[in-house]
Formats: structure tokens, sequence, C-alpha cells
């Protein structure tokens, strides 16, 4: 399996759209918050060749952190369905087979719990970004706020799927609540994000 980095746009359109489980959603989510997280670096350095400022270098320097992450998390959710899938390949009559599945699950829980996180991350520095850039690429920082939007919803819904196939019920019940705060906050950050955005733009 090429990594995402390494891959080109149309190879990974084409193995995104065969009858292969991966690429899928997860590696999806993750792009998209490894395109808003460069958005973010594009709006920093236009501005920046105008009017460099500390807030505007901080800003850069940590939508620049946040890319590697979400392409490793790309990586590793594929290898994280892939693994579950081989769990649950295991002979049902293999006394190893629910614990192989288990902690599969686990994993594949986990890592799109983490892209959302960072998207949360991402979108709480675009909130910072949208007063700040440059007003002539203000609209890039929208764009941006709806990818990483996308990124924390998309991973959720991965969260959830794999949290179906669960049995650990205290667990289970711990990240159900995390993930509801989690939607809660991006809904509400990336409205702050756009409400800045389309004000700037009217002005």
């Amino acid at each position: 399996m090429p990594e995402l980095r390494s891959r080109t746009i149309g190879g990974f359109l084409e193995d995104l759209a065969s009858a292969n489980a991966t690429p899928g959603g997860g590696s999806v989510a993750a792009l998209c918050g490894a395109l808003a997280s460069n958005l973010g670096c594009m709006v920093c350095r236009l501005t920046m060749n105008r009017v460099p400022t500390d807030d505007l270098a901080d800003l850069l320097a940590h939508f620049i952190s946040l890319e590697p992450g979400f392409l490793e998390l790309g990586d590793a959710d594929e290898l994280a369905f892939s693994a579950v899938m081989d769990a649950y390949r295991t002979e049902r009559g293999d006394e190893t087979r629910p614990a192989k599945i288990a902690a599969a699950l686990i994993k594949a829980t986990n890592v799109p719990q983490r892209v959302a996180e960072s998207g949360i991350d991402l979108l709480e520095h675009l909130c910072v970004l949208a007063p700040l850039g440059s007003k002539q690429s203000v609209s890039d920082v929208g764009v941006a706020a709806h990818l990483a939007a996308a990124a924390v919803r998309s991973a959720l819904l991965n969260v959830r799927i794999n949290l179906a196939y669960r049995h650990d019920g205290e667990e289970i019940e711990r990240i159900r609540v995390t993930a509801e705060a989690l939607e809660k906050k991006c809904s509400n950050l990336e409205a702050r994000a756009i409400s800045t955005v389309t004000d700037r733009i009217s002005q």
C-alpha cells in the first residue's frame, strides 16, 4: 500500500473508486485535514508577503506541523481497517479470534478519533487566521474551515461505525460522549470561522 504522500491525485482517485475497501472514508477524512492545513499555510504565506507578523508566523508553523500528521493518520486508517478484516478472517474455532477482533476494533476506533481531534485543533487555528489573513484570500480560509469540519465529521462517522461492533460497554460510552463533544465543538468553530470570513467578504 503506497503512502498517501507518495500517491498521485489521479492514482488515489482511481484506487478510491475501485472495488477495494481501502482507501476509503477514513483516508478521505484525513486527506481533507491535510488539504485544509495546507490552505492555511498558503493564506499565511500570502499575507506575510505583505504584512509579516509573529502571529502569522506562529500560525504558519502550526499548520505546517499538522499536515504530516493527517497524512500519517490516513495511512494508519487503511492499516487499521485491514487489520480488522484480517481479524474477522480468523477461523471461527480459533480461541484467539475474539481477542484479535477486539484489539483491531480498538485501533480502528482510535485512529479516526485522532483525526477528529486534529481537525478540531486545525479549526481553532483557522478561527484565529480568519480575521488576520489577507482579504484577497479570506475565502480560502473558509474553504479550509469547511474541509477541516468535513475531516472531523467524517472521522467521527468512522468512530461510530467501529463502536457498533465493540462490546466494551463503559469504554464505548466514554468514546460516544467524547465524539458528541467533538462534533458540537466542530460545528461551533466552523460557524465562527465562516462568520468571520463572510463578514470580511462583505466589507
